[in-house]
């Protein structure tokens, strides 16, 4: 379903870069709205423990959540469980684990199996990052990441190390670099996918999603968003190709830009 936007949108200044800022949605009836969460609504943090959750983001995001009837989702390589430690009280909509894991408006809950070989990559993983000063291994259920933000030297080095652990063998697993960090997650789930499961059942069926990422796994996720005919927003400064159409600079901006969609559509 492709609309015009330009019915439905208005769009502010642009950004000081090659790609244009988003235009702002008036009506958001027409819209789903799918976000990551670390380095798009929240700032980088050294570690992932170590984030900050801006007091009134949460708030924000079921006001927006309402405006759209509900369609609205996270959408991130977090654990579910960890995303609703950061925006507790308030439960949202989940991707989690990159899509590894879903939960439905309803509560229902949708998962991709463990790897039997996961328990034993992780530990080679341990033995590996305690080597290596700098090094931060996160734990997952369905996945897990060495972040090497503390030692970007090591870059290279984290992820041969990663694919030779993985690529050697009949996992059920695969290999996802991103922003200072490799991640092994399971065969076969990535963002977009998440948001099409997502697409499929109210409130998001026959809305055109809008997504907002910062990563390369954010990436199929503007795919999905392109091929709907919506929109997909990158954050960030950095010049690498990217499936996005529009771009915000940081996560400051993008929460700035989410209020001025309630503004938008609550006036």
């Amino acid at each position: 379903m492709k609309m015009d936007l330009a019915e439905d949108m208005t769009r502010p200044s642009a950004p000081p870069s090659d790609m244009p800022l988003p235009a702002v949605p008036r009506d958001l009836s027409r819209w789903a709205l799918f976000l990551d969460i670390d380095g798009t609504l929240l700032d980088i943090a050294p570690s992932p423990d170590a984030v900050r959750i801006p007091p009134d983001l949460p708030g924000m995001l079921d006001t927006l959540r309402e405006q759209a009837g509900g369609a609205l989702a996270l959408v991130t390589g977090r654990e579910i469980r960890k995303v609703d430690e950061f925006f507790a009280p308030i439960c949202f909509p989940v991707a989690g684990v990159h899509g590894a894991e879903l939960r439905m408006p309803d509560g229902s809950r949708k998962g991709t199996p463990i790897s039997p070989a996961l328990p034993g990559i992780i530990s080679e993983l341990q033995v590996f990052v305690d080597a290596n000063p700098g090094l931060l291994l996160e734990r997952k259920a369905r996945a897990v990441a060495v972040h090497y933000r503390q030692a970007p030297e090591l870059g290279d080095e984290v992820e041969a190390h990663v694919r030779l652990l993985v690529e050697t063998q009949e996992t059920g697993l695969e290999v996802q670099p991103g922003k200072m960090v490799v991640e092994i997650r399971p065969h076969g789930v990535d963002k977009g996918r998440a948001i099409e499961l997502f697409m499929e059942d109210a409130p998001y069926a026959g809305r055109l999603p809008l997504v907002i990422g910062d990563d390369w796994t954010d990436e199929a996720a503007f795919r999905t968003a392109n091929a709907r005919g919506g929109v997909s927003i990158r954050v960030g400064r950095d010049t690498r190709p990217t499936e996005a159409s529009a771009r915000l600079l940081d996560p400051t901006a993008v929460r700035a830009w989410l209020a001025s969609v309630l503004e938008s559509v609550t006036v």
